[in-house]
């Protein structure tokens, strides 16, 4: 018998194996539990190595000052109340229910256990929905587990929409199952997570429109764009004193909502424009490409999540926005339509449906080179280093501990994180130019890692010294490029410095 027929013969008893109902009950939460280690062991060890975005000081911040019973203003990023930024309603009995725990490894445990628990409904709607035999449910999995998106969501920071992942997919699970308190509770826990993912809800009820549900999917849509347009127009401005926290992303269409949806409609030529942008093209191939492009076979299971993807597509927002947090609707969808792709493309069984293998290979492959080629935990960004801390992440450990937790602080974006534990910590946002004023500004503490500054030259931050100096702060310490800075007759001034 050749190899490859040894192979095929090795599988379909495997195939025999799995397609039973101990199968389903097993393999999607085994699956489930092996990524959430990879994810949580990734996530924690990106963290101490001082490698994480400054999203997770913010919701560290946040978080800490909600357990203090304090107004959770995120003075560590945006210096606006946490409800202001998405209407996260879910983060503060979040916050509460880790208050035993050290915060910011709670908040990156629950992540990563949102992002593997979501591999249980992408089985489940493969096998019950999609009618799949095991073969094609087990490559789903498998490019889930590799999604270069989930891989980016775990390792980009913290942010609360990431836990819409997995409620997203359960509650297409549960409404094409007719399964209808499951599935507004999964609905409700979604825009719980993030104002604008009531778009997403009403692309749930859009499948179920397009599944024979039209009444209920109906009253899906209404609901979900009606609570986006509420917590946009009324709960975030309510929140951020009376502004629209993220009108700045749409400034080229406006200067209010309406004025920004009306600008859309009347230059469609520039919304073509920034849709097909070279960054939104990159995007399309990072969403579509690690799945074979199979969801385009598929349309009715893509097309009802276009509203929001197009409106995250017009936003001007920082690239790791685009390929972080902003693709957890999508990915969603991009799931549920792979799945009935490959339902479409396979032949029926006795009963289930069964896709050509080499399709299913072609599938797993792709997965593994776009994990390989996109996603930041990709061996080539070397993760097996990572949770070991060099002699500079000591010294700002040490820089950070060197202060009492009560003081005013401004510090580089690397020691936030560090930091986030307090009332008053900034972001010191260094320019290409020196500005001790900016820093000094109604702060006790400054401290300055050199290596955040690489275009400053010796003259320039020798400058930032004399400036913070006429200002009346003091430097007590300097180790590996991280400087410290304290005013005079402060408080912690007067414990001595480090």
């Amino acid at each position: 018998m050749t190899l490859r027929r040894r192979v095929d013969a090795s599988v379909l008893r495997w195939q025999a194996r799995l397609d039973s109902a101990w199968a389903d009950r097993v393999v999607p939460w085994a699956t489930a539990a092996g990524l959430f280690v990879v994810l949580a062991l990734l996530a924690l060890a990106h963290a101490r190595s001082l490698e994480s975005p400054v999203d997770l000081a913010g919701y560290s911040q946040a978080a800490w000052l909600i357990q203090q019973g304090l107004d959770p203003v995120m003075t560590a990023t945006t210096d606006l109340p946490v409800l202001s930024q998405q209407a996260a309603f879910l983060f503060v009995p979040l916050a509460w229910a880790i208050s035993p725990l050290p915060i910011a490894p709670a908040l990156l445990v629950i992540q990563s256990a949102a992002l593997a628990i979501g591999a249980v409904p992408v089985w489940k709607i493969a096998r019950r929905h999609a009618n799949l035999r095991t073969g094609g449910a087990g490559a789903l999995l498998f490019a889930y587990c590799f999604y270069p998106a989930v891989h980016n969501l775990n390792l980009d920071g913290f942010h609360p929409e990431t836990i819409a992942l997995p409620a997203l997919l359960f509650g297409i699970y549960w409404g094409m199952a007719d399964r209808w308190r499951l599935f507004m509770a999964m609905c409700v826990l979604v825009v719980l997570t993030r104002a604008d993912l009531g778009l997403a809800v009403a692309g749930l009820g859009g499948v179920l429109v397009l599944n024979k549900h039209p009444r209920r999917g109906a009253l899906t849509i209404v609901a979900g764009t009606a609570w986006t347009v509420l917590a946009i127009a009324v709960i975030q401005p309510h929140y951020a004193s009376g502004d629209f926290p993220h009108l700045d992303a749409f400034a080229a269409f406006g200067d209010t909502p309406l004025s920004a949806l009306w600008g859309m409609i009347v230059h469609p030529g520039q919304v073509l424009g920034q849709l097909i942008s070279e960054q939104n093209f990159q995007l399309l191939v990072f969403l579509l490409a690690p799945v074979l492009f199979l969801p385009l076979l598929a349309p009715r299971y893509l097309v009802p999540i276009l509203p929001l993807q197009f409106l995250y597509m017009l936003a001007d927002v920082p690239s790791s926005a685009v390929f972080g947090q902003q693709t957890v609707a999508i990915t969603a969808f991009v799931f549920l339509a792979t799945a009935f792709a490959l339902a479409k493309i396979g032949r029926l069984g006795v009963e289930k449906i069964i896709v050509d293998r080499r399709v299913l290979y072609a599938l797993v492959l792709a997965s593994t080179v776009f994990f390989i080629h996109d996603a930041a935990a990709s061996p080539y960004r070397a993760p097996w280093n990572w949770g070991g801390r060099d002699v500079v992440d000591q010294a700002r450990v040490n820089a950070a501990e060197s202060f009492p937790d009560d003081a005013a602080v401004r510090a580089s974006p690397s020691l936030l994180s560090l930091l986030a534990q307090r009332e008053e910590v900034f972001p010191l946002d260094a320019g290409d130019r020196p500005d001790g004023a900016a820093a000094a500004d109604g702060v006790d503490v400054v401290v300055l890692d050199q290596s955040q500054v690489p275009d400053w030259t010796i003259v320039e931050q020798q400058v930032f010294r004399l400036q913070l100096d006429s200002l009346g702060f003091d430097k007590v310490s300097e180790a590996e490029g991280i400087e410290v800075f304290v005013r005079r007759d402060s408080a912690a001034a007067a414990e001595g410095g480090p």
